[in-house]
């Protein structure tokens, strides 16, 4: 895949991509936070084949859908590794835990049950790929990574009316 970058003055950014099955994916950033994504038939095409407009919030959702916060695709082979070895868990956090209205970096999630944090839902907004400085509020809902004792470990430090936990393995 290559990706060409080109800043549009007064406009924002425009990423040109060209993907592995040769096809020519055309996306503008505008500073307002609009999205255009055009699907170009060709690279010598005038006119796109088919048009996306999204707002910032659309653009962001559809980004952790593709970045796979809600759902990771695997390989076979990967999922016969991931089985035996990882677990992903969703865990509450309760507004009593120590957890809450704490960074993950404050909290020491990674450092203290060596689970990964890889996802915060909160409400109907999914953050992805959380960093160090994001804080864990009462009622988030975290998407761990890990080994099963490892998740289990993190379970406690939700609160003392114990999390409820949805393990995927």
């Amino acid at each position: 895949m290559q990706i060409k970058e080109a800043d549009l003055p007064g406009i924002g950014r425009k990423y040109t991509v060209q993907t592995a099955a040769d096809d020519l994916i055309v996306i503008i950033i505008h500073y307002s936070g609009r999205r255009e994504i055009y699907l170009m038939e060709d690279p010598d095409a005038d006119e796109p084949v088919y048009t996306v407009n999204l707002n910032d919030e659309e653009s962001r959702r559809l980004g952790s859908i593709l970045m796979g916060a809600d759902f990771q695709p695997v390989s076979d082979k990967q999922v016969d590794f991931i089985a035996k070895s990882f677990f992903v868990g969703w865990i509450t956090v309760s507004p009593q835990s120590p957890l809450a209205h704490k960074s993950l970096k404050e909290g020491q999630v990674k450092n203290v049950t060596g689970a990964n944090v890889i996802a915060i839902r909160r409400g109907d907004q999914i953050i992805a790929n959380p960093g160090a400085d994001e804080l864990l509020l009462p009622h988030d809902q975290i998407m761990v990574i890990g080994k099963r004792d490892q998740i289990r470990s993190l379970e406690p430090l939700c609160g003392q009316d114990g999390c409820g936990v949805d393990h995927h393995d």
